[in-house]
């Protein structure tokens, strides 16, 4: 997972570089290459789209604000002569040195959408070879070419070189998924824009924390070289970026897109192969019926030991200073924590370090009740047993306190957690139990955990279920949520003035179809690359819209919950 949110973050800061790179009139140092392809499903399309979003919150014909304020704008002239039916977008290029490139405008009659512009003071004079130059009353300017059914518009005529008569092409890939995308070529990206991601990502890495112990410091600054030379890796093998939202009013949801792929031959493109097909020996963990599910499993050659080393070393110690500084550790019993600690530590990467990771848990909240299991693969888990044995001898105050080999079951050894929960809290006793009972259990090459109501039987039904499907194909990550599950959970636990607006959101979710009330979270192959998706169901926008409006409603005046 931290592998996966260093990659995301390095390639955003990669899409962030060229959309706010400086452009200036290119000069010529080589053929331009295109970085970057920002497109608009079109003007209709994103209509079509604002309906639906104002439908869910109760604001119909949302579109049609935008219409009379268009018409106001230009005077009832509209947006005559511009193409409503067609994309709307970018294309940056680069010649190595300089960033160029225009604004592609669908036209139907390119005269008459300049006699709009026009009639706002705008004045435009023709420079010959089919380029004419706009500027505005304030003297700003720009240079526009019409090519075919298209406006192009950019700061310099040179900026026009280079680019496809035909702009529609380029847009094709992006507007047939997405109503809004970006798609940045990394492979044609000069150092210096992969530089600029770099740096924009190390903001602040350097500087040192207030209450950081020089231990402390040093660990960091060493993890953190260590993951700026994987970035750097990572952006090197990149052969592009896409970012993109859709909002379907036919499937009545709404995904937010990001996909990289890896130039052929690299190693990113060797690992996004090894976890093209992963599978899970842990498919029990995850319920269909639950609030929440995550399954994650991943399979590769190993991992970068030296990364990993220095992971280790930070969260060492990190862990190390907390124990120092811990009133609630006995000082006699320091030197054995950090024993316990390096021992976790130990499992940990040893793990990381054999490339395979599998592992699930689930959520399932009822009416003023909770039950969560976890599992997952873990190469020494005899560490992990060794450790909670050193750590249930520490002398401790208002830390949970440990009952080892409360059950086993087959090769597996549960160990009971208890904390005190505080008299004056009934509602966490009522869901966690009196002593807030949680258990931990550890068998050959894997670790559980749970808590809530009955986790032994939690636990033993998920081994049970796991076993009887093996091997498992499943997405090398997804997390689920389910609203209404989560909001009648909600509803039984909350305050009395509380209830009403978790009661108008819950049916705002049942009026969705059947079953679309999920958030869901994937990451999943596709063609030399991996895609991150979020989506929202039907019933999580409706949720969404009736949220709003009831904002809306409240700053008007209305009681809460109406």
């Amino acid at each position: 997972m931290r592998t996966h949110l260093t990659r995301w973050m390095a390639a955003c800061g990669l899409v962030v570089a060229v959309l706010t790179a400086p452009f200036a009139v290119a000069q010529s140092a080589g053929e331009a290459k295109p970085v970057a392809v920002v497109a608009f499903a079109g003007y209709d399309e994103l209509m079509k789209d604002l309906n639906f979003v104002g439908e869910l919150g109760d604001h119909k014909g949302a579109s049609d604000m935008i219409e009379q304020f268009v018409q106001m704008f230009t005077q009832g002239k509209g947006l005559a002569g511009f193409d409503k039916t067609k994309p709307i977008g970018a294309i940056i290029q680069t010649d190595g040195q300089m960033p160029s490139g225009a604004i592609c405008l669908p036209v139907s009659d390119v005269n008459a959408l300049l006699d709009v512009a026009k009639g706002f003071g705008v004045t435009v004079t023709d420079m010959g070879d089919g380029v004419s130059q706009i500027r505005t009353p304030q003297g700003a300017g720009a240079f526009l070419k019409k090519s075919g059914n298209w406006a192009l518009l950019s700061m310099a005529p040179t900026m026009f070189e280079g680019l496809p008569e035909d702009p529609a092409d380029a847009f094709a890939p992006l507007v047939k998924q997405y109503d809004v995308a970006v798609n940045v070529l990394v492979k044609n990206l000069p150092e210096a824009y992969r530089q600029q991601a770099i740096d924009a990502m190390s903001q602040g890495a350097q500087a040192r924390g207030a209450k950081e112990s020089d231990e402390e410091y040093a660990a960091r600054q060493k993890a953190f070289e260590a993951q700026l030379a994987q970035m750097k890796e990572f952006i090197n093998d990149l052969d592009a970026v896409t970012v993109g939202v859709k909002v379907d009013n036919d499937k009545h949801n709404a995904v937010f897109d990001f996909v990289y792929t890896a130039l052929p031959g690299t190693k990113l493109a060797k690992q996004i192969a090894d976890n093209s097909k992963v599978t899970t020996n842990f498919a029990g963990f995850s319920k269909p019926e639950a609030a929440m599910n995550v399954t994650f499993a991943s399979a590769t050659s190993g991992a970068d030991v030296s990364q990993v080393q220095q992971m280790i070393e930070t969260a060492r110690a990190k862990g190390n200073a907390a124990i120092e500084k811990t009133s609630k550790i006995e000082e006699g019993s320091k030197a054995k924590a950090k024993e316990a600690l390096e021992d976790f530590l130990t499992a940990f990467q040893k793990t990381l370090e054999g490339g395979v990771t599998d592992g699930g848990a689930s959520l399932e909240l009822g009416d003023n009740s909770m039950s969560f299991v976890a599992g997952a693969y873990v190469v020494d888990s005899a560490k992990v047993l060794e450790g909670i044995k050193k750590y249930a001898e520490l002398e401790t105050t208002d830390l949970p306190k440990v009952e080892l080999d409360a059950e086993t079951i087959g090769d597996v050894k549960f160990h009971n957690v208890t904390y005190k929960i505080p008299a004056d809290d009934e509602k966490a006793k009522k869901l966690l139990t009196e002593n807030g009972e949680m258990i931990v259990g550890v068998g050959k090459n894997a670790v559980y955990f749970a808590m809530g109501a009955d986790p032994v039987a939690a636990v033993k039904a998920a081994i049970a279920a796991s076993a009887k499907s093996p091997k498992k194909a499943i997405m090398p990550f997804e997390m689920t949520i389910g609203l209404q599950q989560a909001l009648e959970f909600a509803k039984s636990v909350a305050e009395e003035d509380q209830k009403p607006l978790i009661e108008n959101l819950s049916e705002a979710v049942s009026s969705a179809s059947s079953g679309s009330d999920h958030i869901r979270l994937v990451g999943e192959p596709v063609k030399n690359g991996i895609r991150t998706r979020l989506e929202l169901q039907e019933g999580v926008l409706k949720a969404i819209g009736k949220g709003a409006s009831q904002a809306r409603m409240q700053g008007a005046g209305a009681p809460a919950g109406f």
